[in-house]
């Protein structure tokens, strides 16, 4: 059978060659549908596991605000959340570790702020983010010239946890510190005051019309590195950012019941919203005025592109298939005529019609095998170019054209990163979409996947045909011989 087929592929050159055309474009058109695929589901999961695993229960603003009558101090309907309340979810199911975190602000006379401006003045104001984000002030909280941001421990801390804040000496608080006055501070504040690890201070603050005095030891000094959190106008000066352990938080407010946000850090992202809705079913907290927050805001607005995308991709590859199956079987079925008499012939001879659909299908694997091979390497090419005409329509009220001074033309850049000279189409072959969430390489997986419906395709369009000839008699298919 084998040679058969060899004798059959050198023999009909012609109806070799179309195979092989129309083989390696379909090949090409499912690989680029794989890898557009496999790129989204990846970048899903990945944009997901970039979020992190954390949960914030807090006060649900917009409730709050339609809560408020016009004119009304927001002061008069904000409520809180209690300890008695976070602690109902802290040992639910997903949750590995957490931390209780109180925003507010003290003043001092033993050291100085530091000063953003000559005059300044940007304490105080309050931005609805992460907990130590908090500003201080209209929940309860002082109007100081140090911000607090009282915690259980600042292991999990954003400003830590990604770098916009580093450790220079000393150590972050932990759970061990409950219950002490040992804090954190930035090391410009240390650097004006003179002071260091181990030095001591006195913050005050004023709590139901008396003073409230607190002595802190320092244990740690970090320094501020992401530019963005230097603060400015309406923000609070992150110099005069003191950490400290949630109880000299609790003093500073005059309450130890309440804290200004509980985040609950899970096992893993995808149990995101199975906890919230465990947290709804197992407590008995009102989230119609409190909320959990996944912070996944930038997930959904990013998924639902993707997940666009994914589905054009799928479209994509059923139609390839589907047509790529169909285009086979009406050239089989076209060139089969011209097979008539050697079909009869082998039935004649008494060979079965499964060695003879068999010979068939070696002819097209041979084939497949071939555009295959080819496949894999001008198939990323195809890739590369459908991928840049998604990111293109996503982006598309973003283009922009960037023209050097100086007149040269080969340095024409757009924002995609691809030179403006030649063939676009021609540049985006050879060039990978910029966009990470496009990563079209292709991969293991997308390898076995396209030999798989190869194979399938070869499949089908050999037993149509084969079965539109073989279910006549040798005598009838002699009969039919064409030339």
């Amino acid at each position: 059978m084998l040679k058969n087929a060899l004798r059959s592929i050198k023999k009909n050159v012609g109806k070799t060659l179309l195979l092989f055309v129309i083989m390696t474009v379909i090949a090409n058109l499912i690989i680029a549908g794989l890898s557009i695929q496999s790129a989204s589901k990846k970048s899903m999961d990945e944009i997901r596991s970039s979020l992190g695993n954390d949960v914030t229960l807090t006060i649900n603003m917009k409730n709050m605000m339609k809560q408020r009558e016009r004119g009304q101090a927001i002061s008069e309907v904000a409520t809180n959340v209690t300890i008695e309340m976070a602690n109902q979810l802290k040992d639910l199911k997903y949750v590995e570790n957490y931390n209780y975190s109180i925003s507010t602000s003290a003043n001092s006379d033993t050291i100085s702020k530091v000063e953003l401006t000559a005059t300044d003045d940007s304490q105080g104001t309050m931005g609805f983010g992460k907990p130590e984000d908090f500003g201080s002030g209209i929940f309860g909280g002082n109007d100081g010239d140090f911000s607090i941001s009282a915690n259980t421990t600042m292991a999990y801390l954003e400003a830590f946890s990604e770098a916009k804040s580093n450790l220079s000496e000393g150590r972050l608080l932990s759970a061990t510190d409950a219950d002490t006055n040992n804090c954190v501070i930035e090391t410009t504040l240390a650097d004006d005051n003179d002071l260091s690890v181990g030095d001591t201070f006195i913050l005050t603050a004023t709590v139901n019309n008396e003073t409230v005095e607190q002595e802190l030891k320092i244990v740690g000094i970090y320094e501020v590195t992401d530019s963005q959190q230097m603060g400015g106008p309406g923000q609070n000066n992150p110099f005069n950012t003191i950490y400290t352990d949630i109880s000299i938080g609790q003093a500073f407010l005059g309450n130890k019941s309440n804290i200004t946000s509980a985040t609950y850090y899970l096992d893993d992202p995808e149990n995101l919203e199975a906890f919230q809705e465990l947290a709804k079913e197992k407590s008995n907290i009102d989230f119609e005025t409190y909320a959990l927050d996944a912070n996944d805001r930038l997930y959904q607005q990013n998924i639902n592109s993707l997940e666009n995308t994914q589905s054009f991709s799928t479209m994509f590859l059923i139609v390839v298939i589907g047509a790529g199956s169909a285009v086979l079987c009406l050239v089989l079925i076209l060139t089969i005529r011209n097979r008539y008499y050697e079909i009869g012939l082998f039935l004649s001879l008494g060979q079965s019609k499964f060695k003879i659909i068999l010979q068939q299908l070696f002819e097209m694997l041979m084939i497949a095998a071939v555009a295959f091979v080819i496949s894999l390497g001008t198939g990323k090419m195809v890739s590369n170019i459908i991928g840049n005409m998604l990111e293109s329509g996503t982006n598309n009220n973003q283009f922009q054209m960037e023209i050097p001074v100086g007149g040269n033309d080969d340095a024409f850049e757009n924002n995609f990163g691809g030179k403006v000279s030649g063939i676009p189409m021609f540049n985006d072959a050879f060039n990978e979409p910029e966009n990470s969430e496009l990563d079209v390489s292709l991969t293991a997986s997308t390898v076995r996947q396209l030999a798989g419906i190869t194979i399938v395709i070869c499949l089908v369009s050999i037993a149509i045909p084969s079965t539109y000839v073989l279910r006549l008699s040798p005598r009838e298919i002699l009969v039919k011989k064409e030339g």
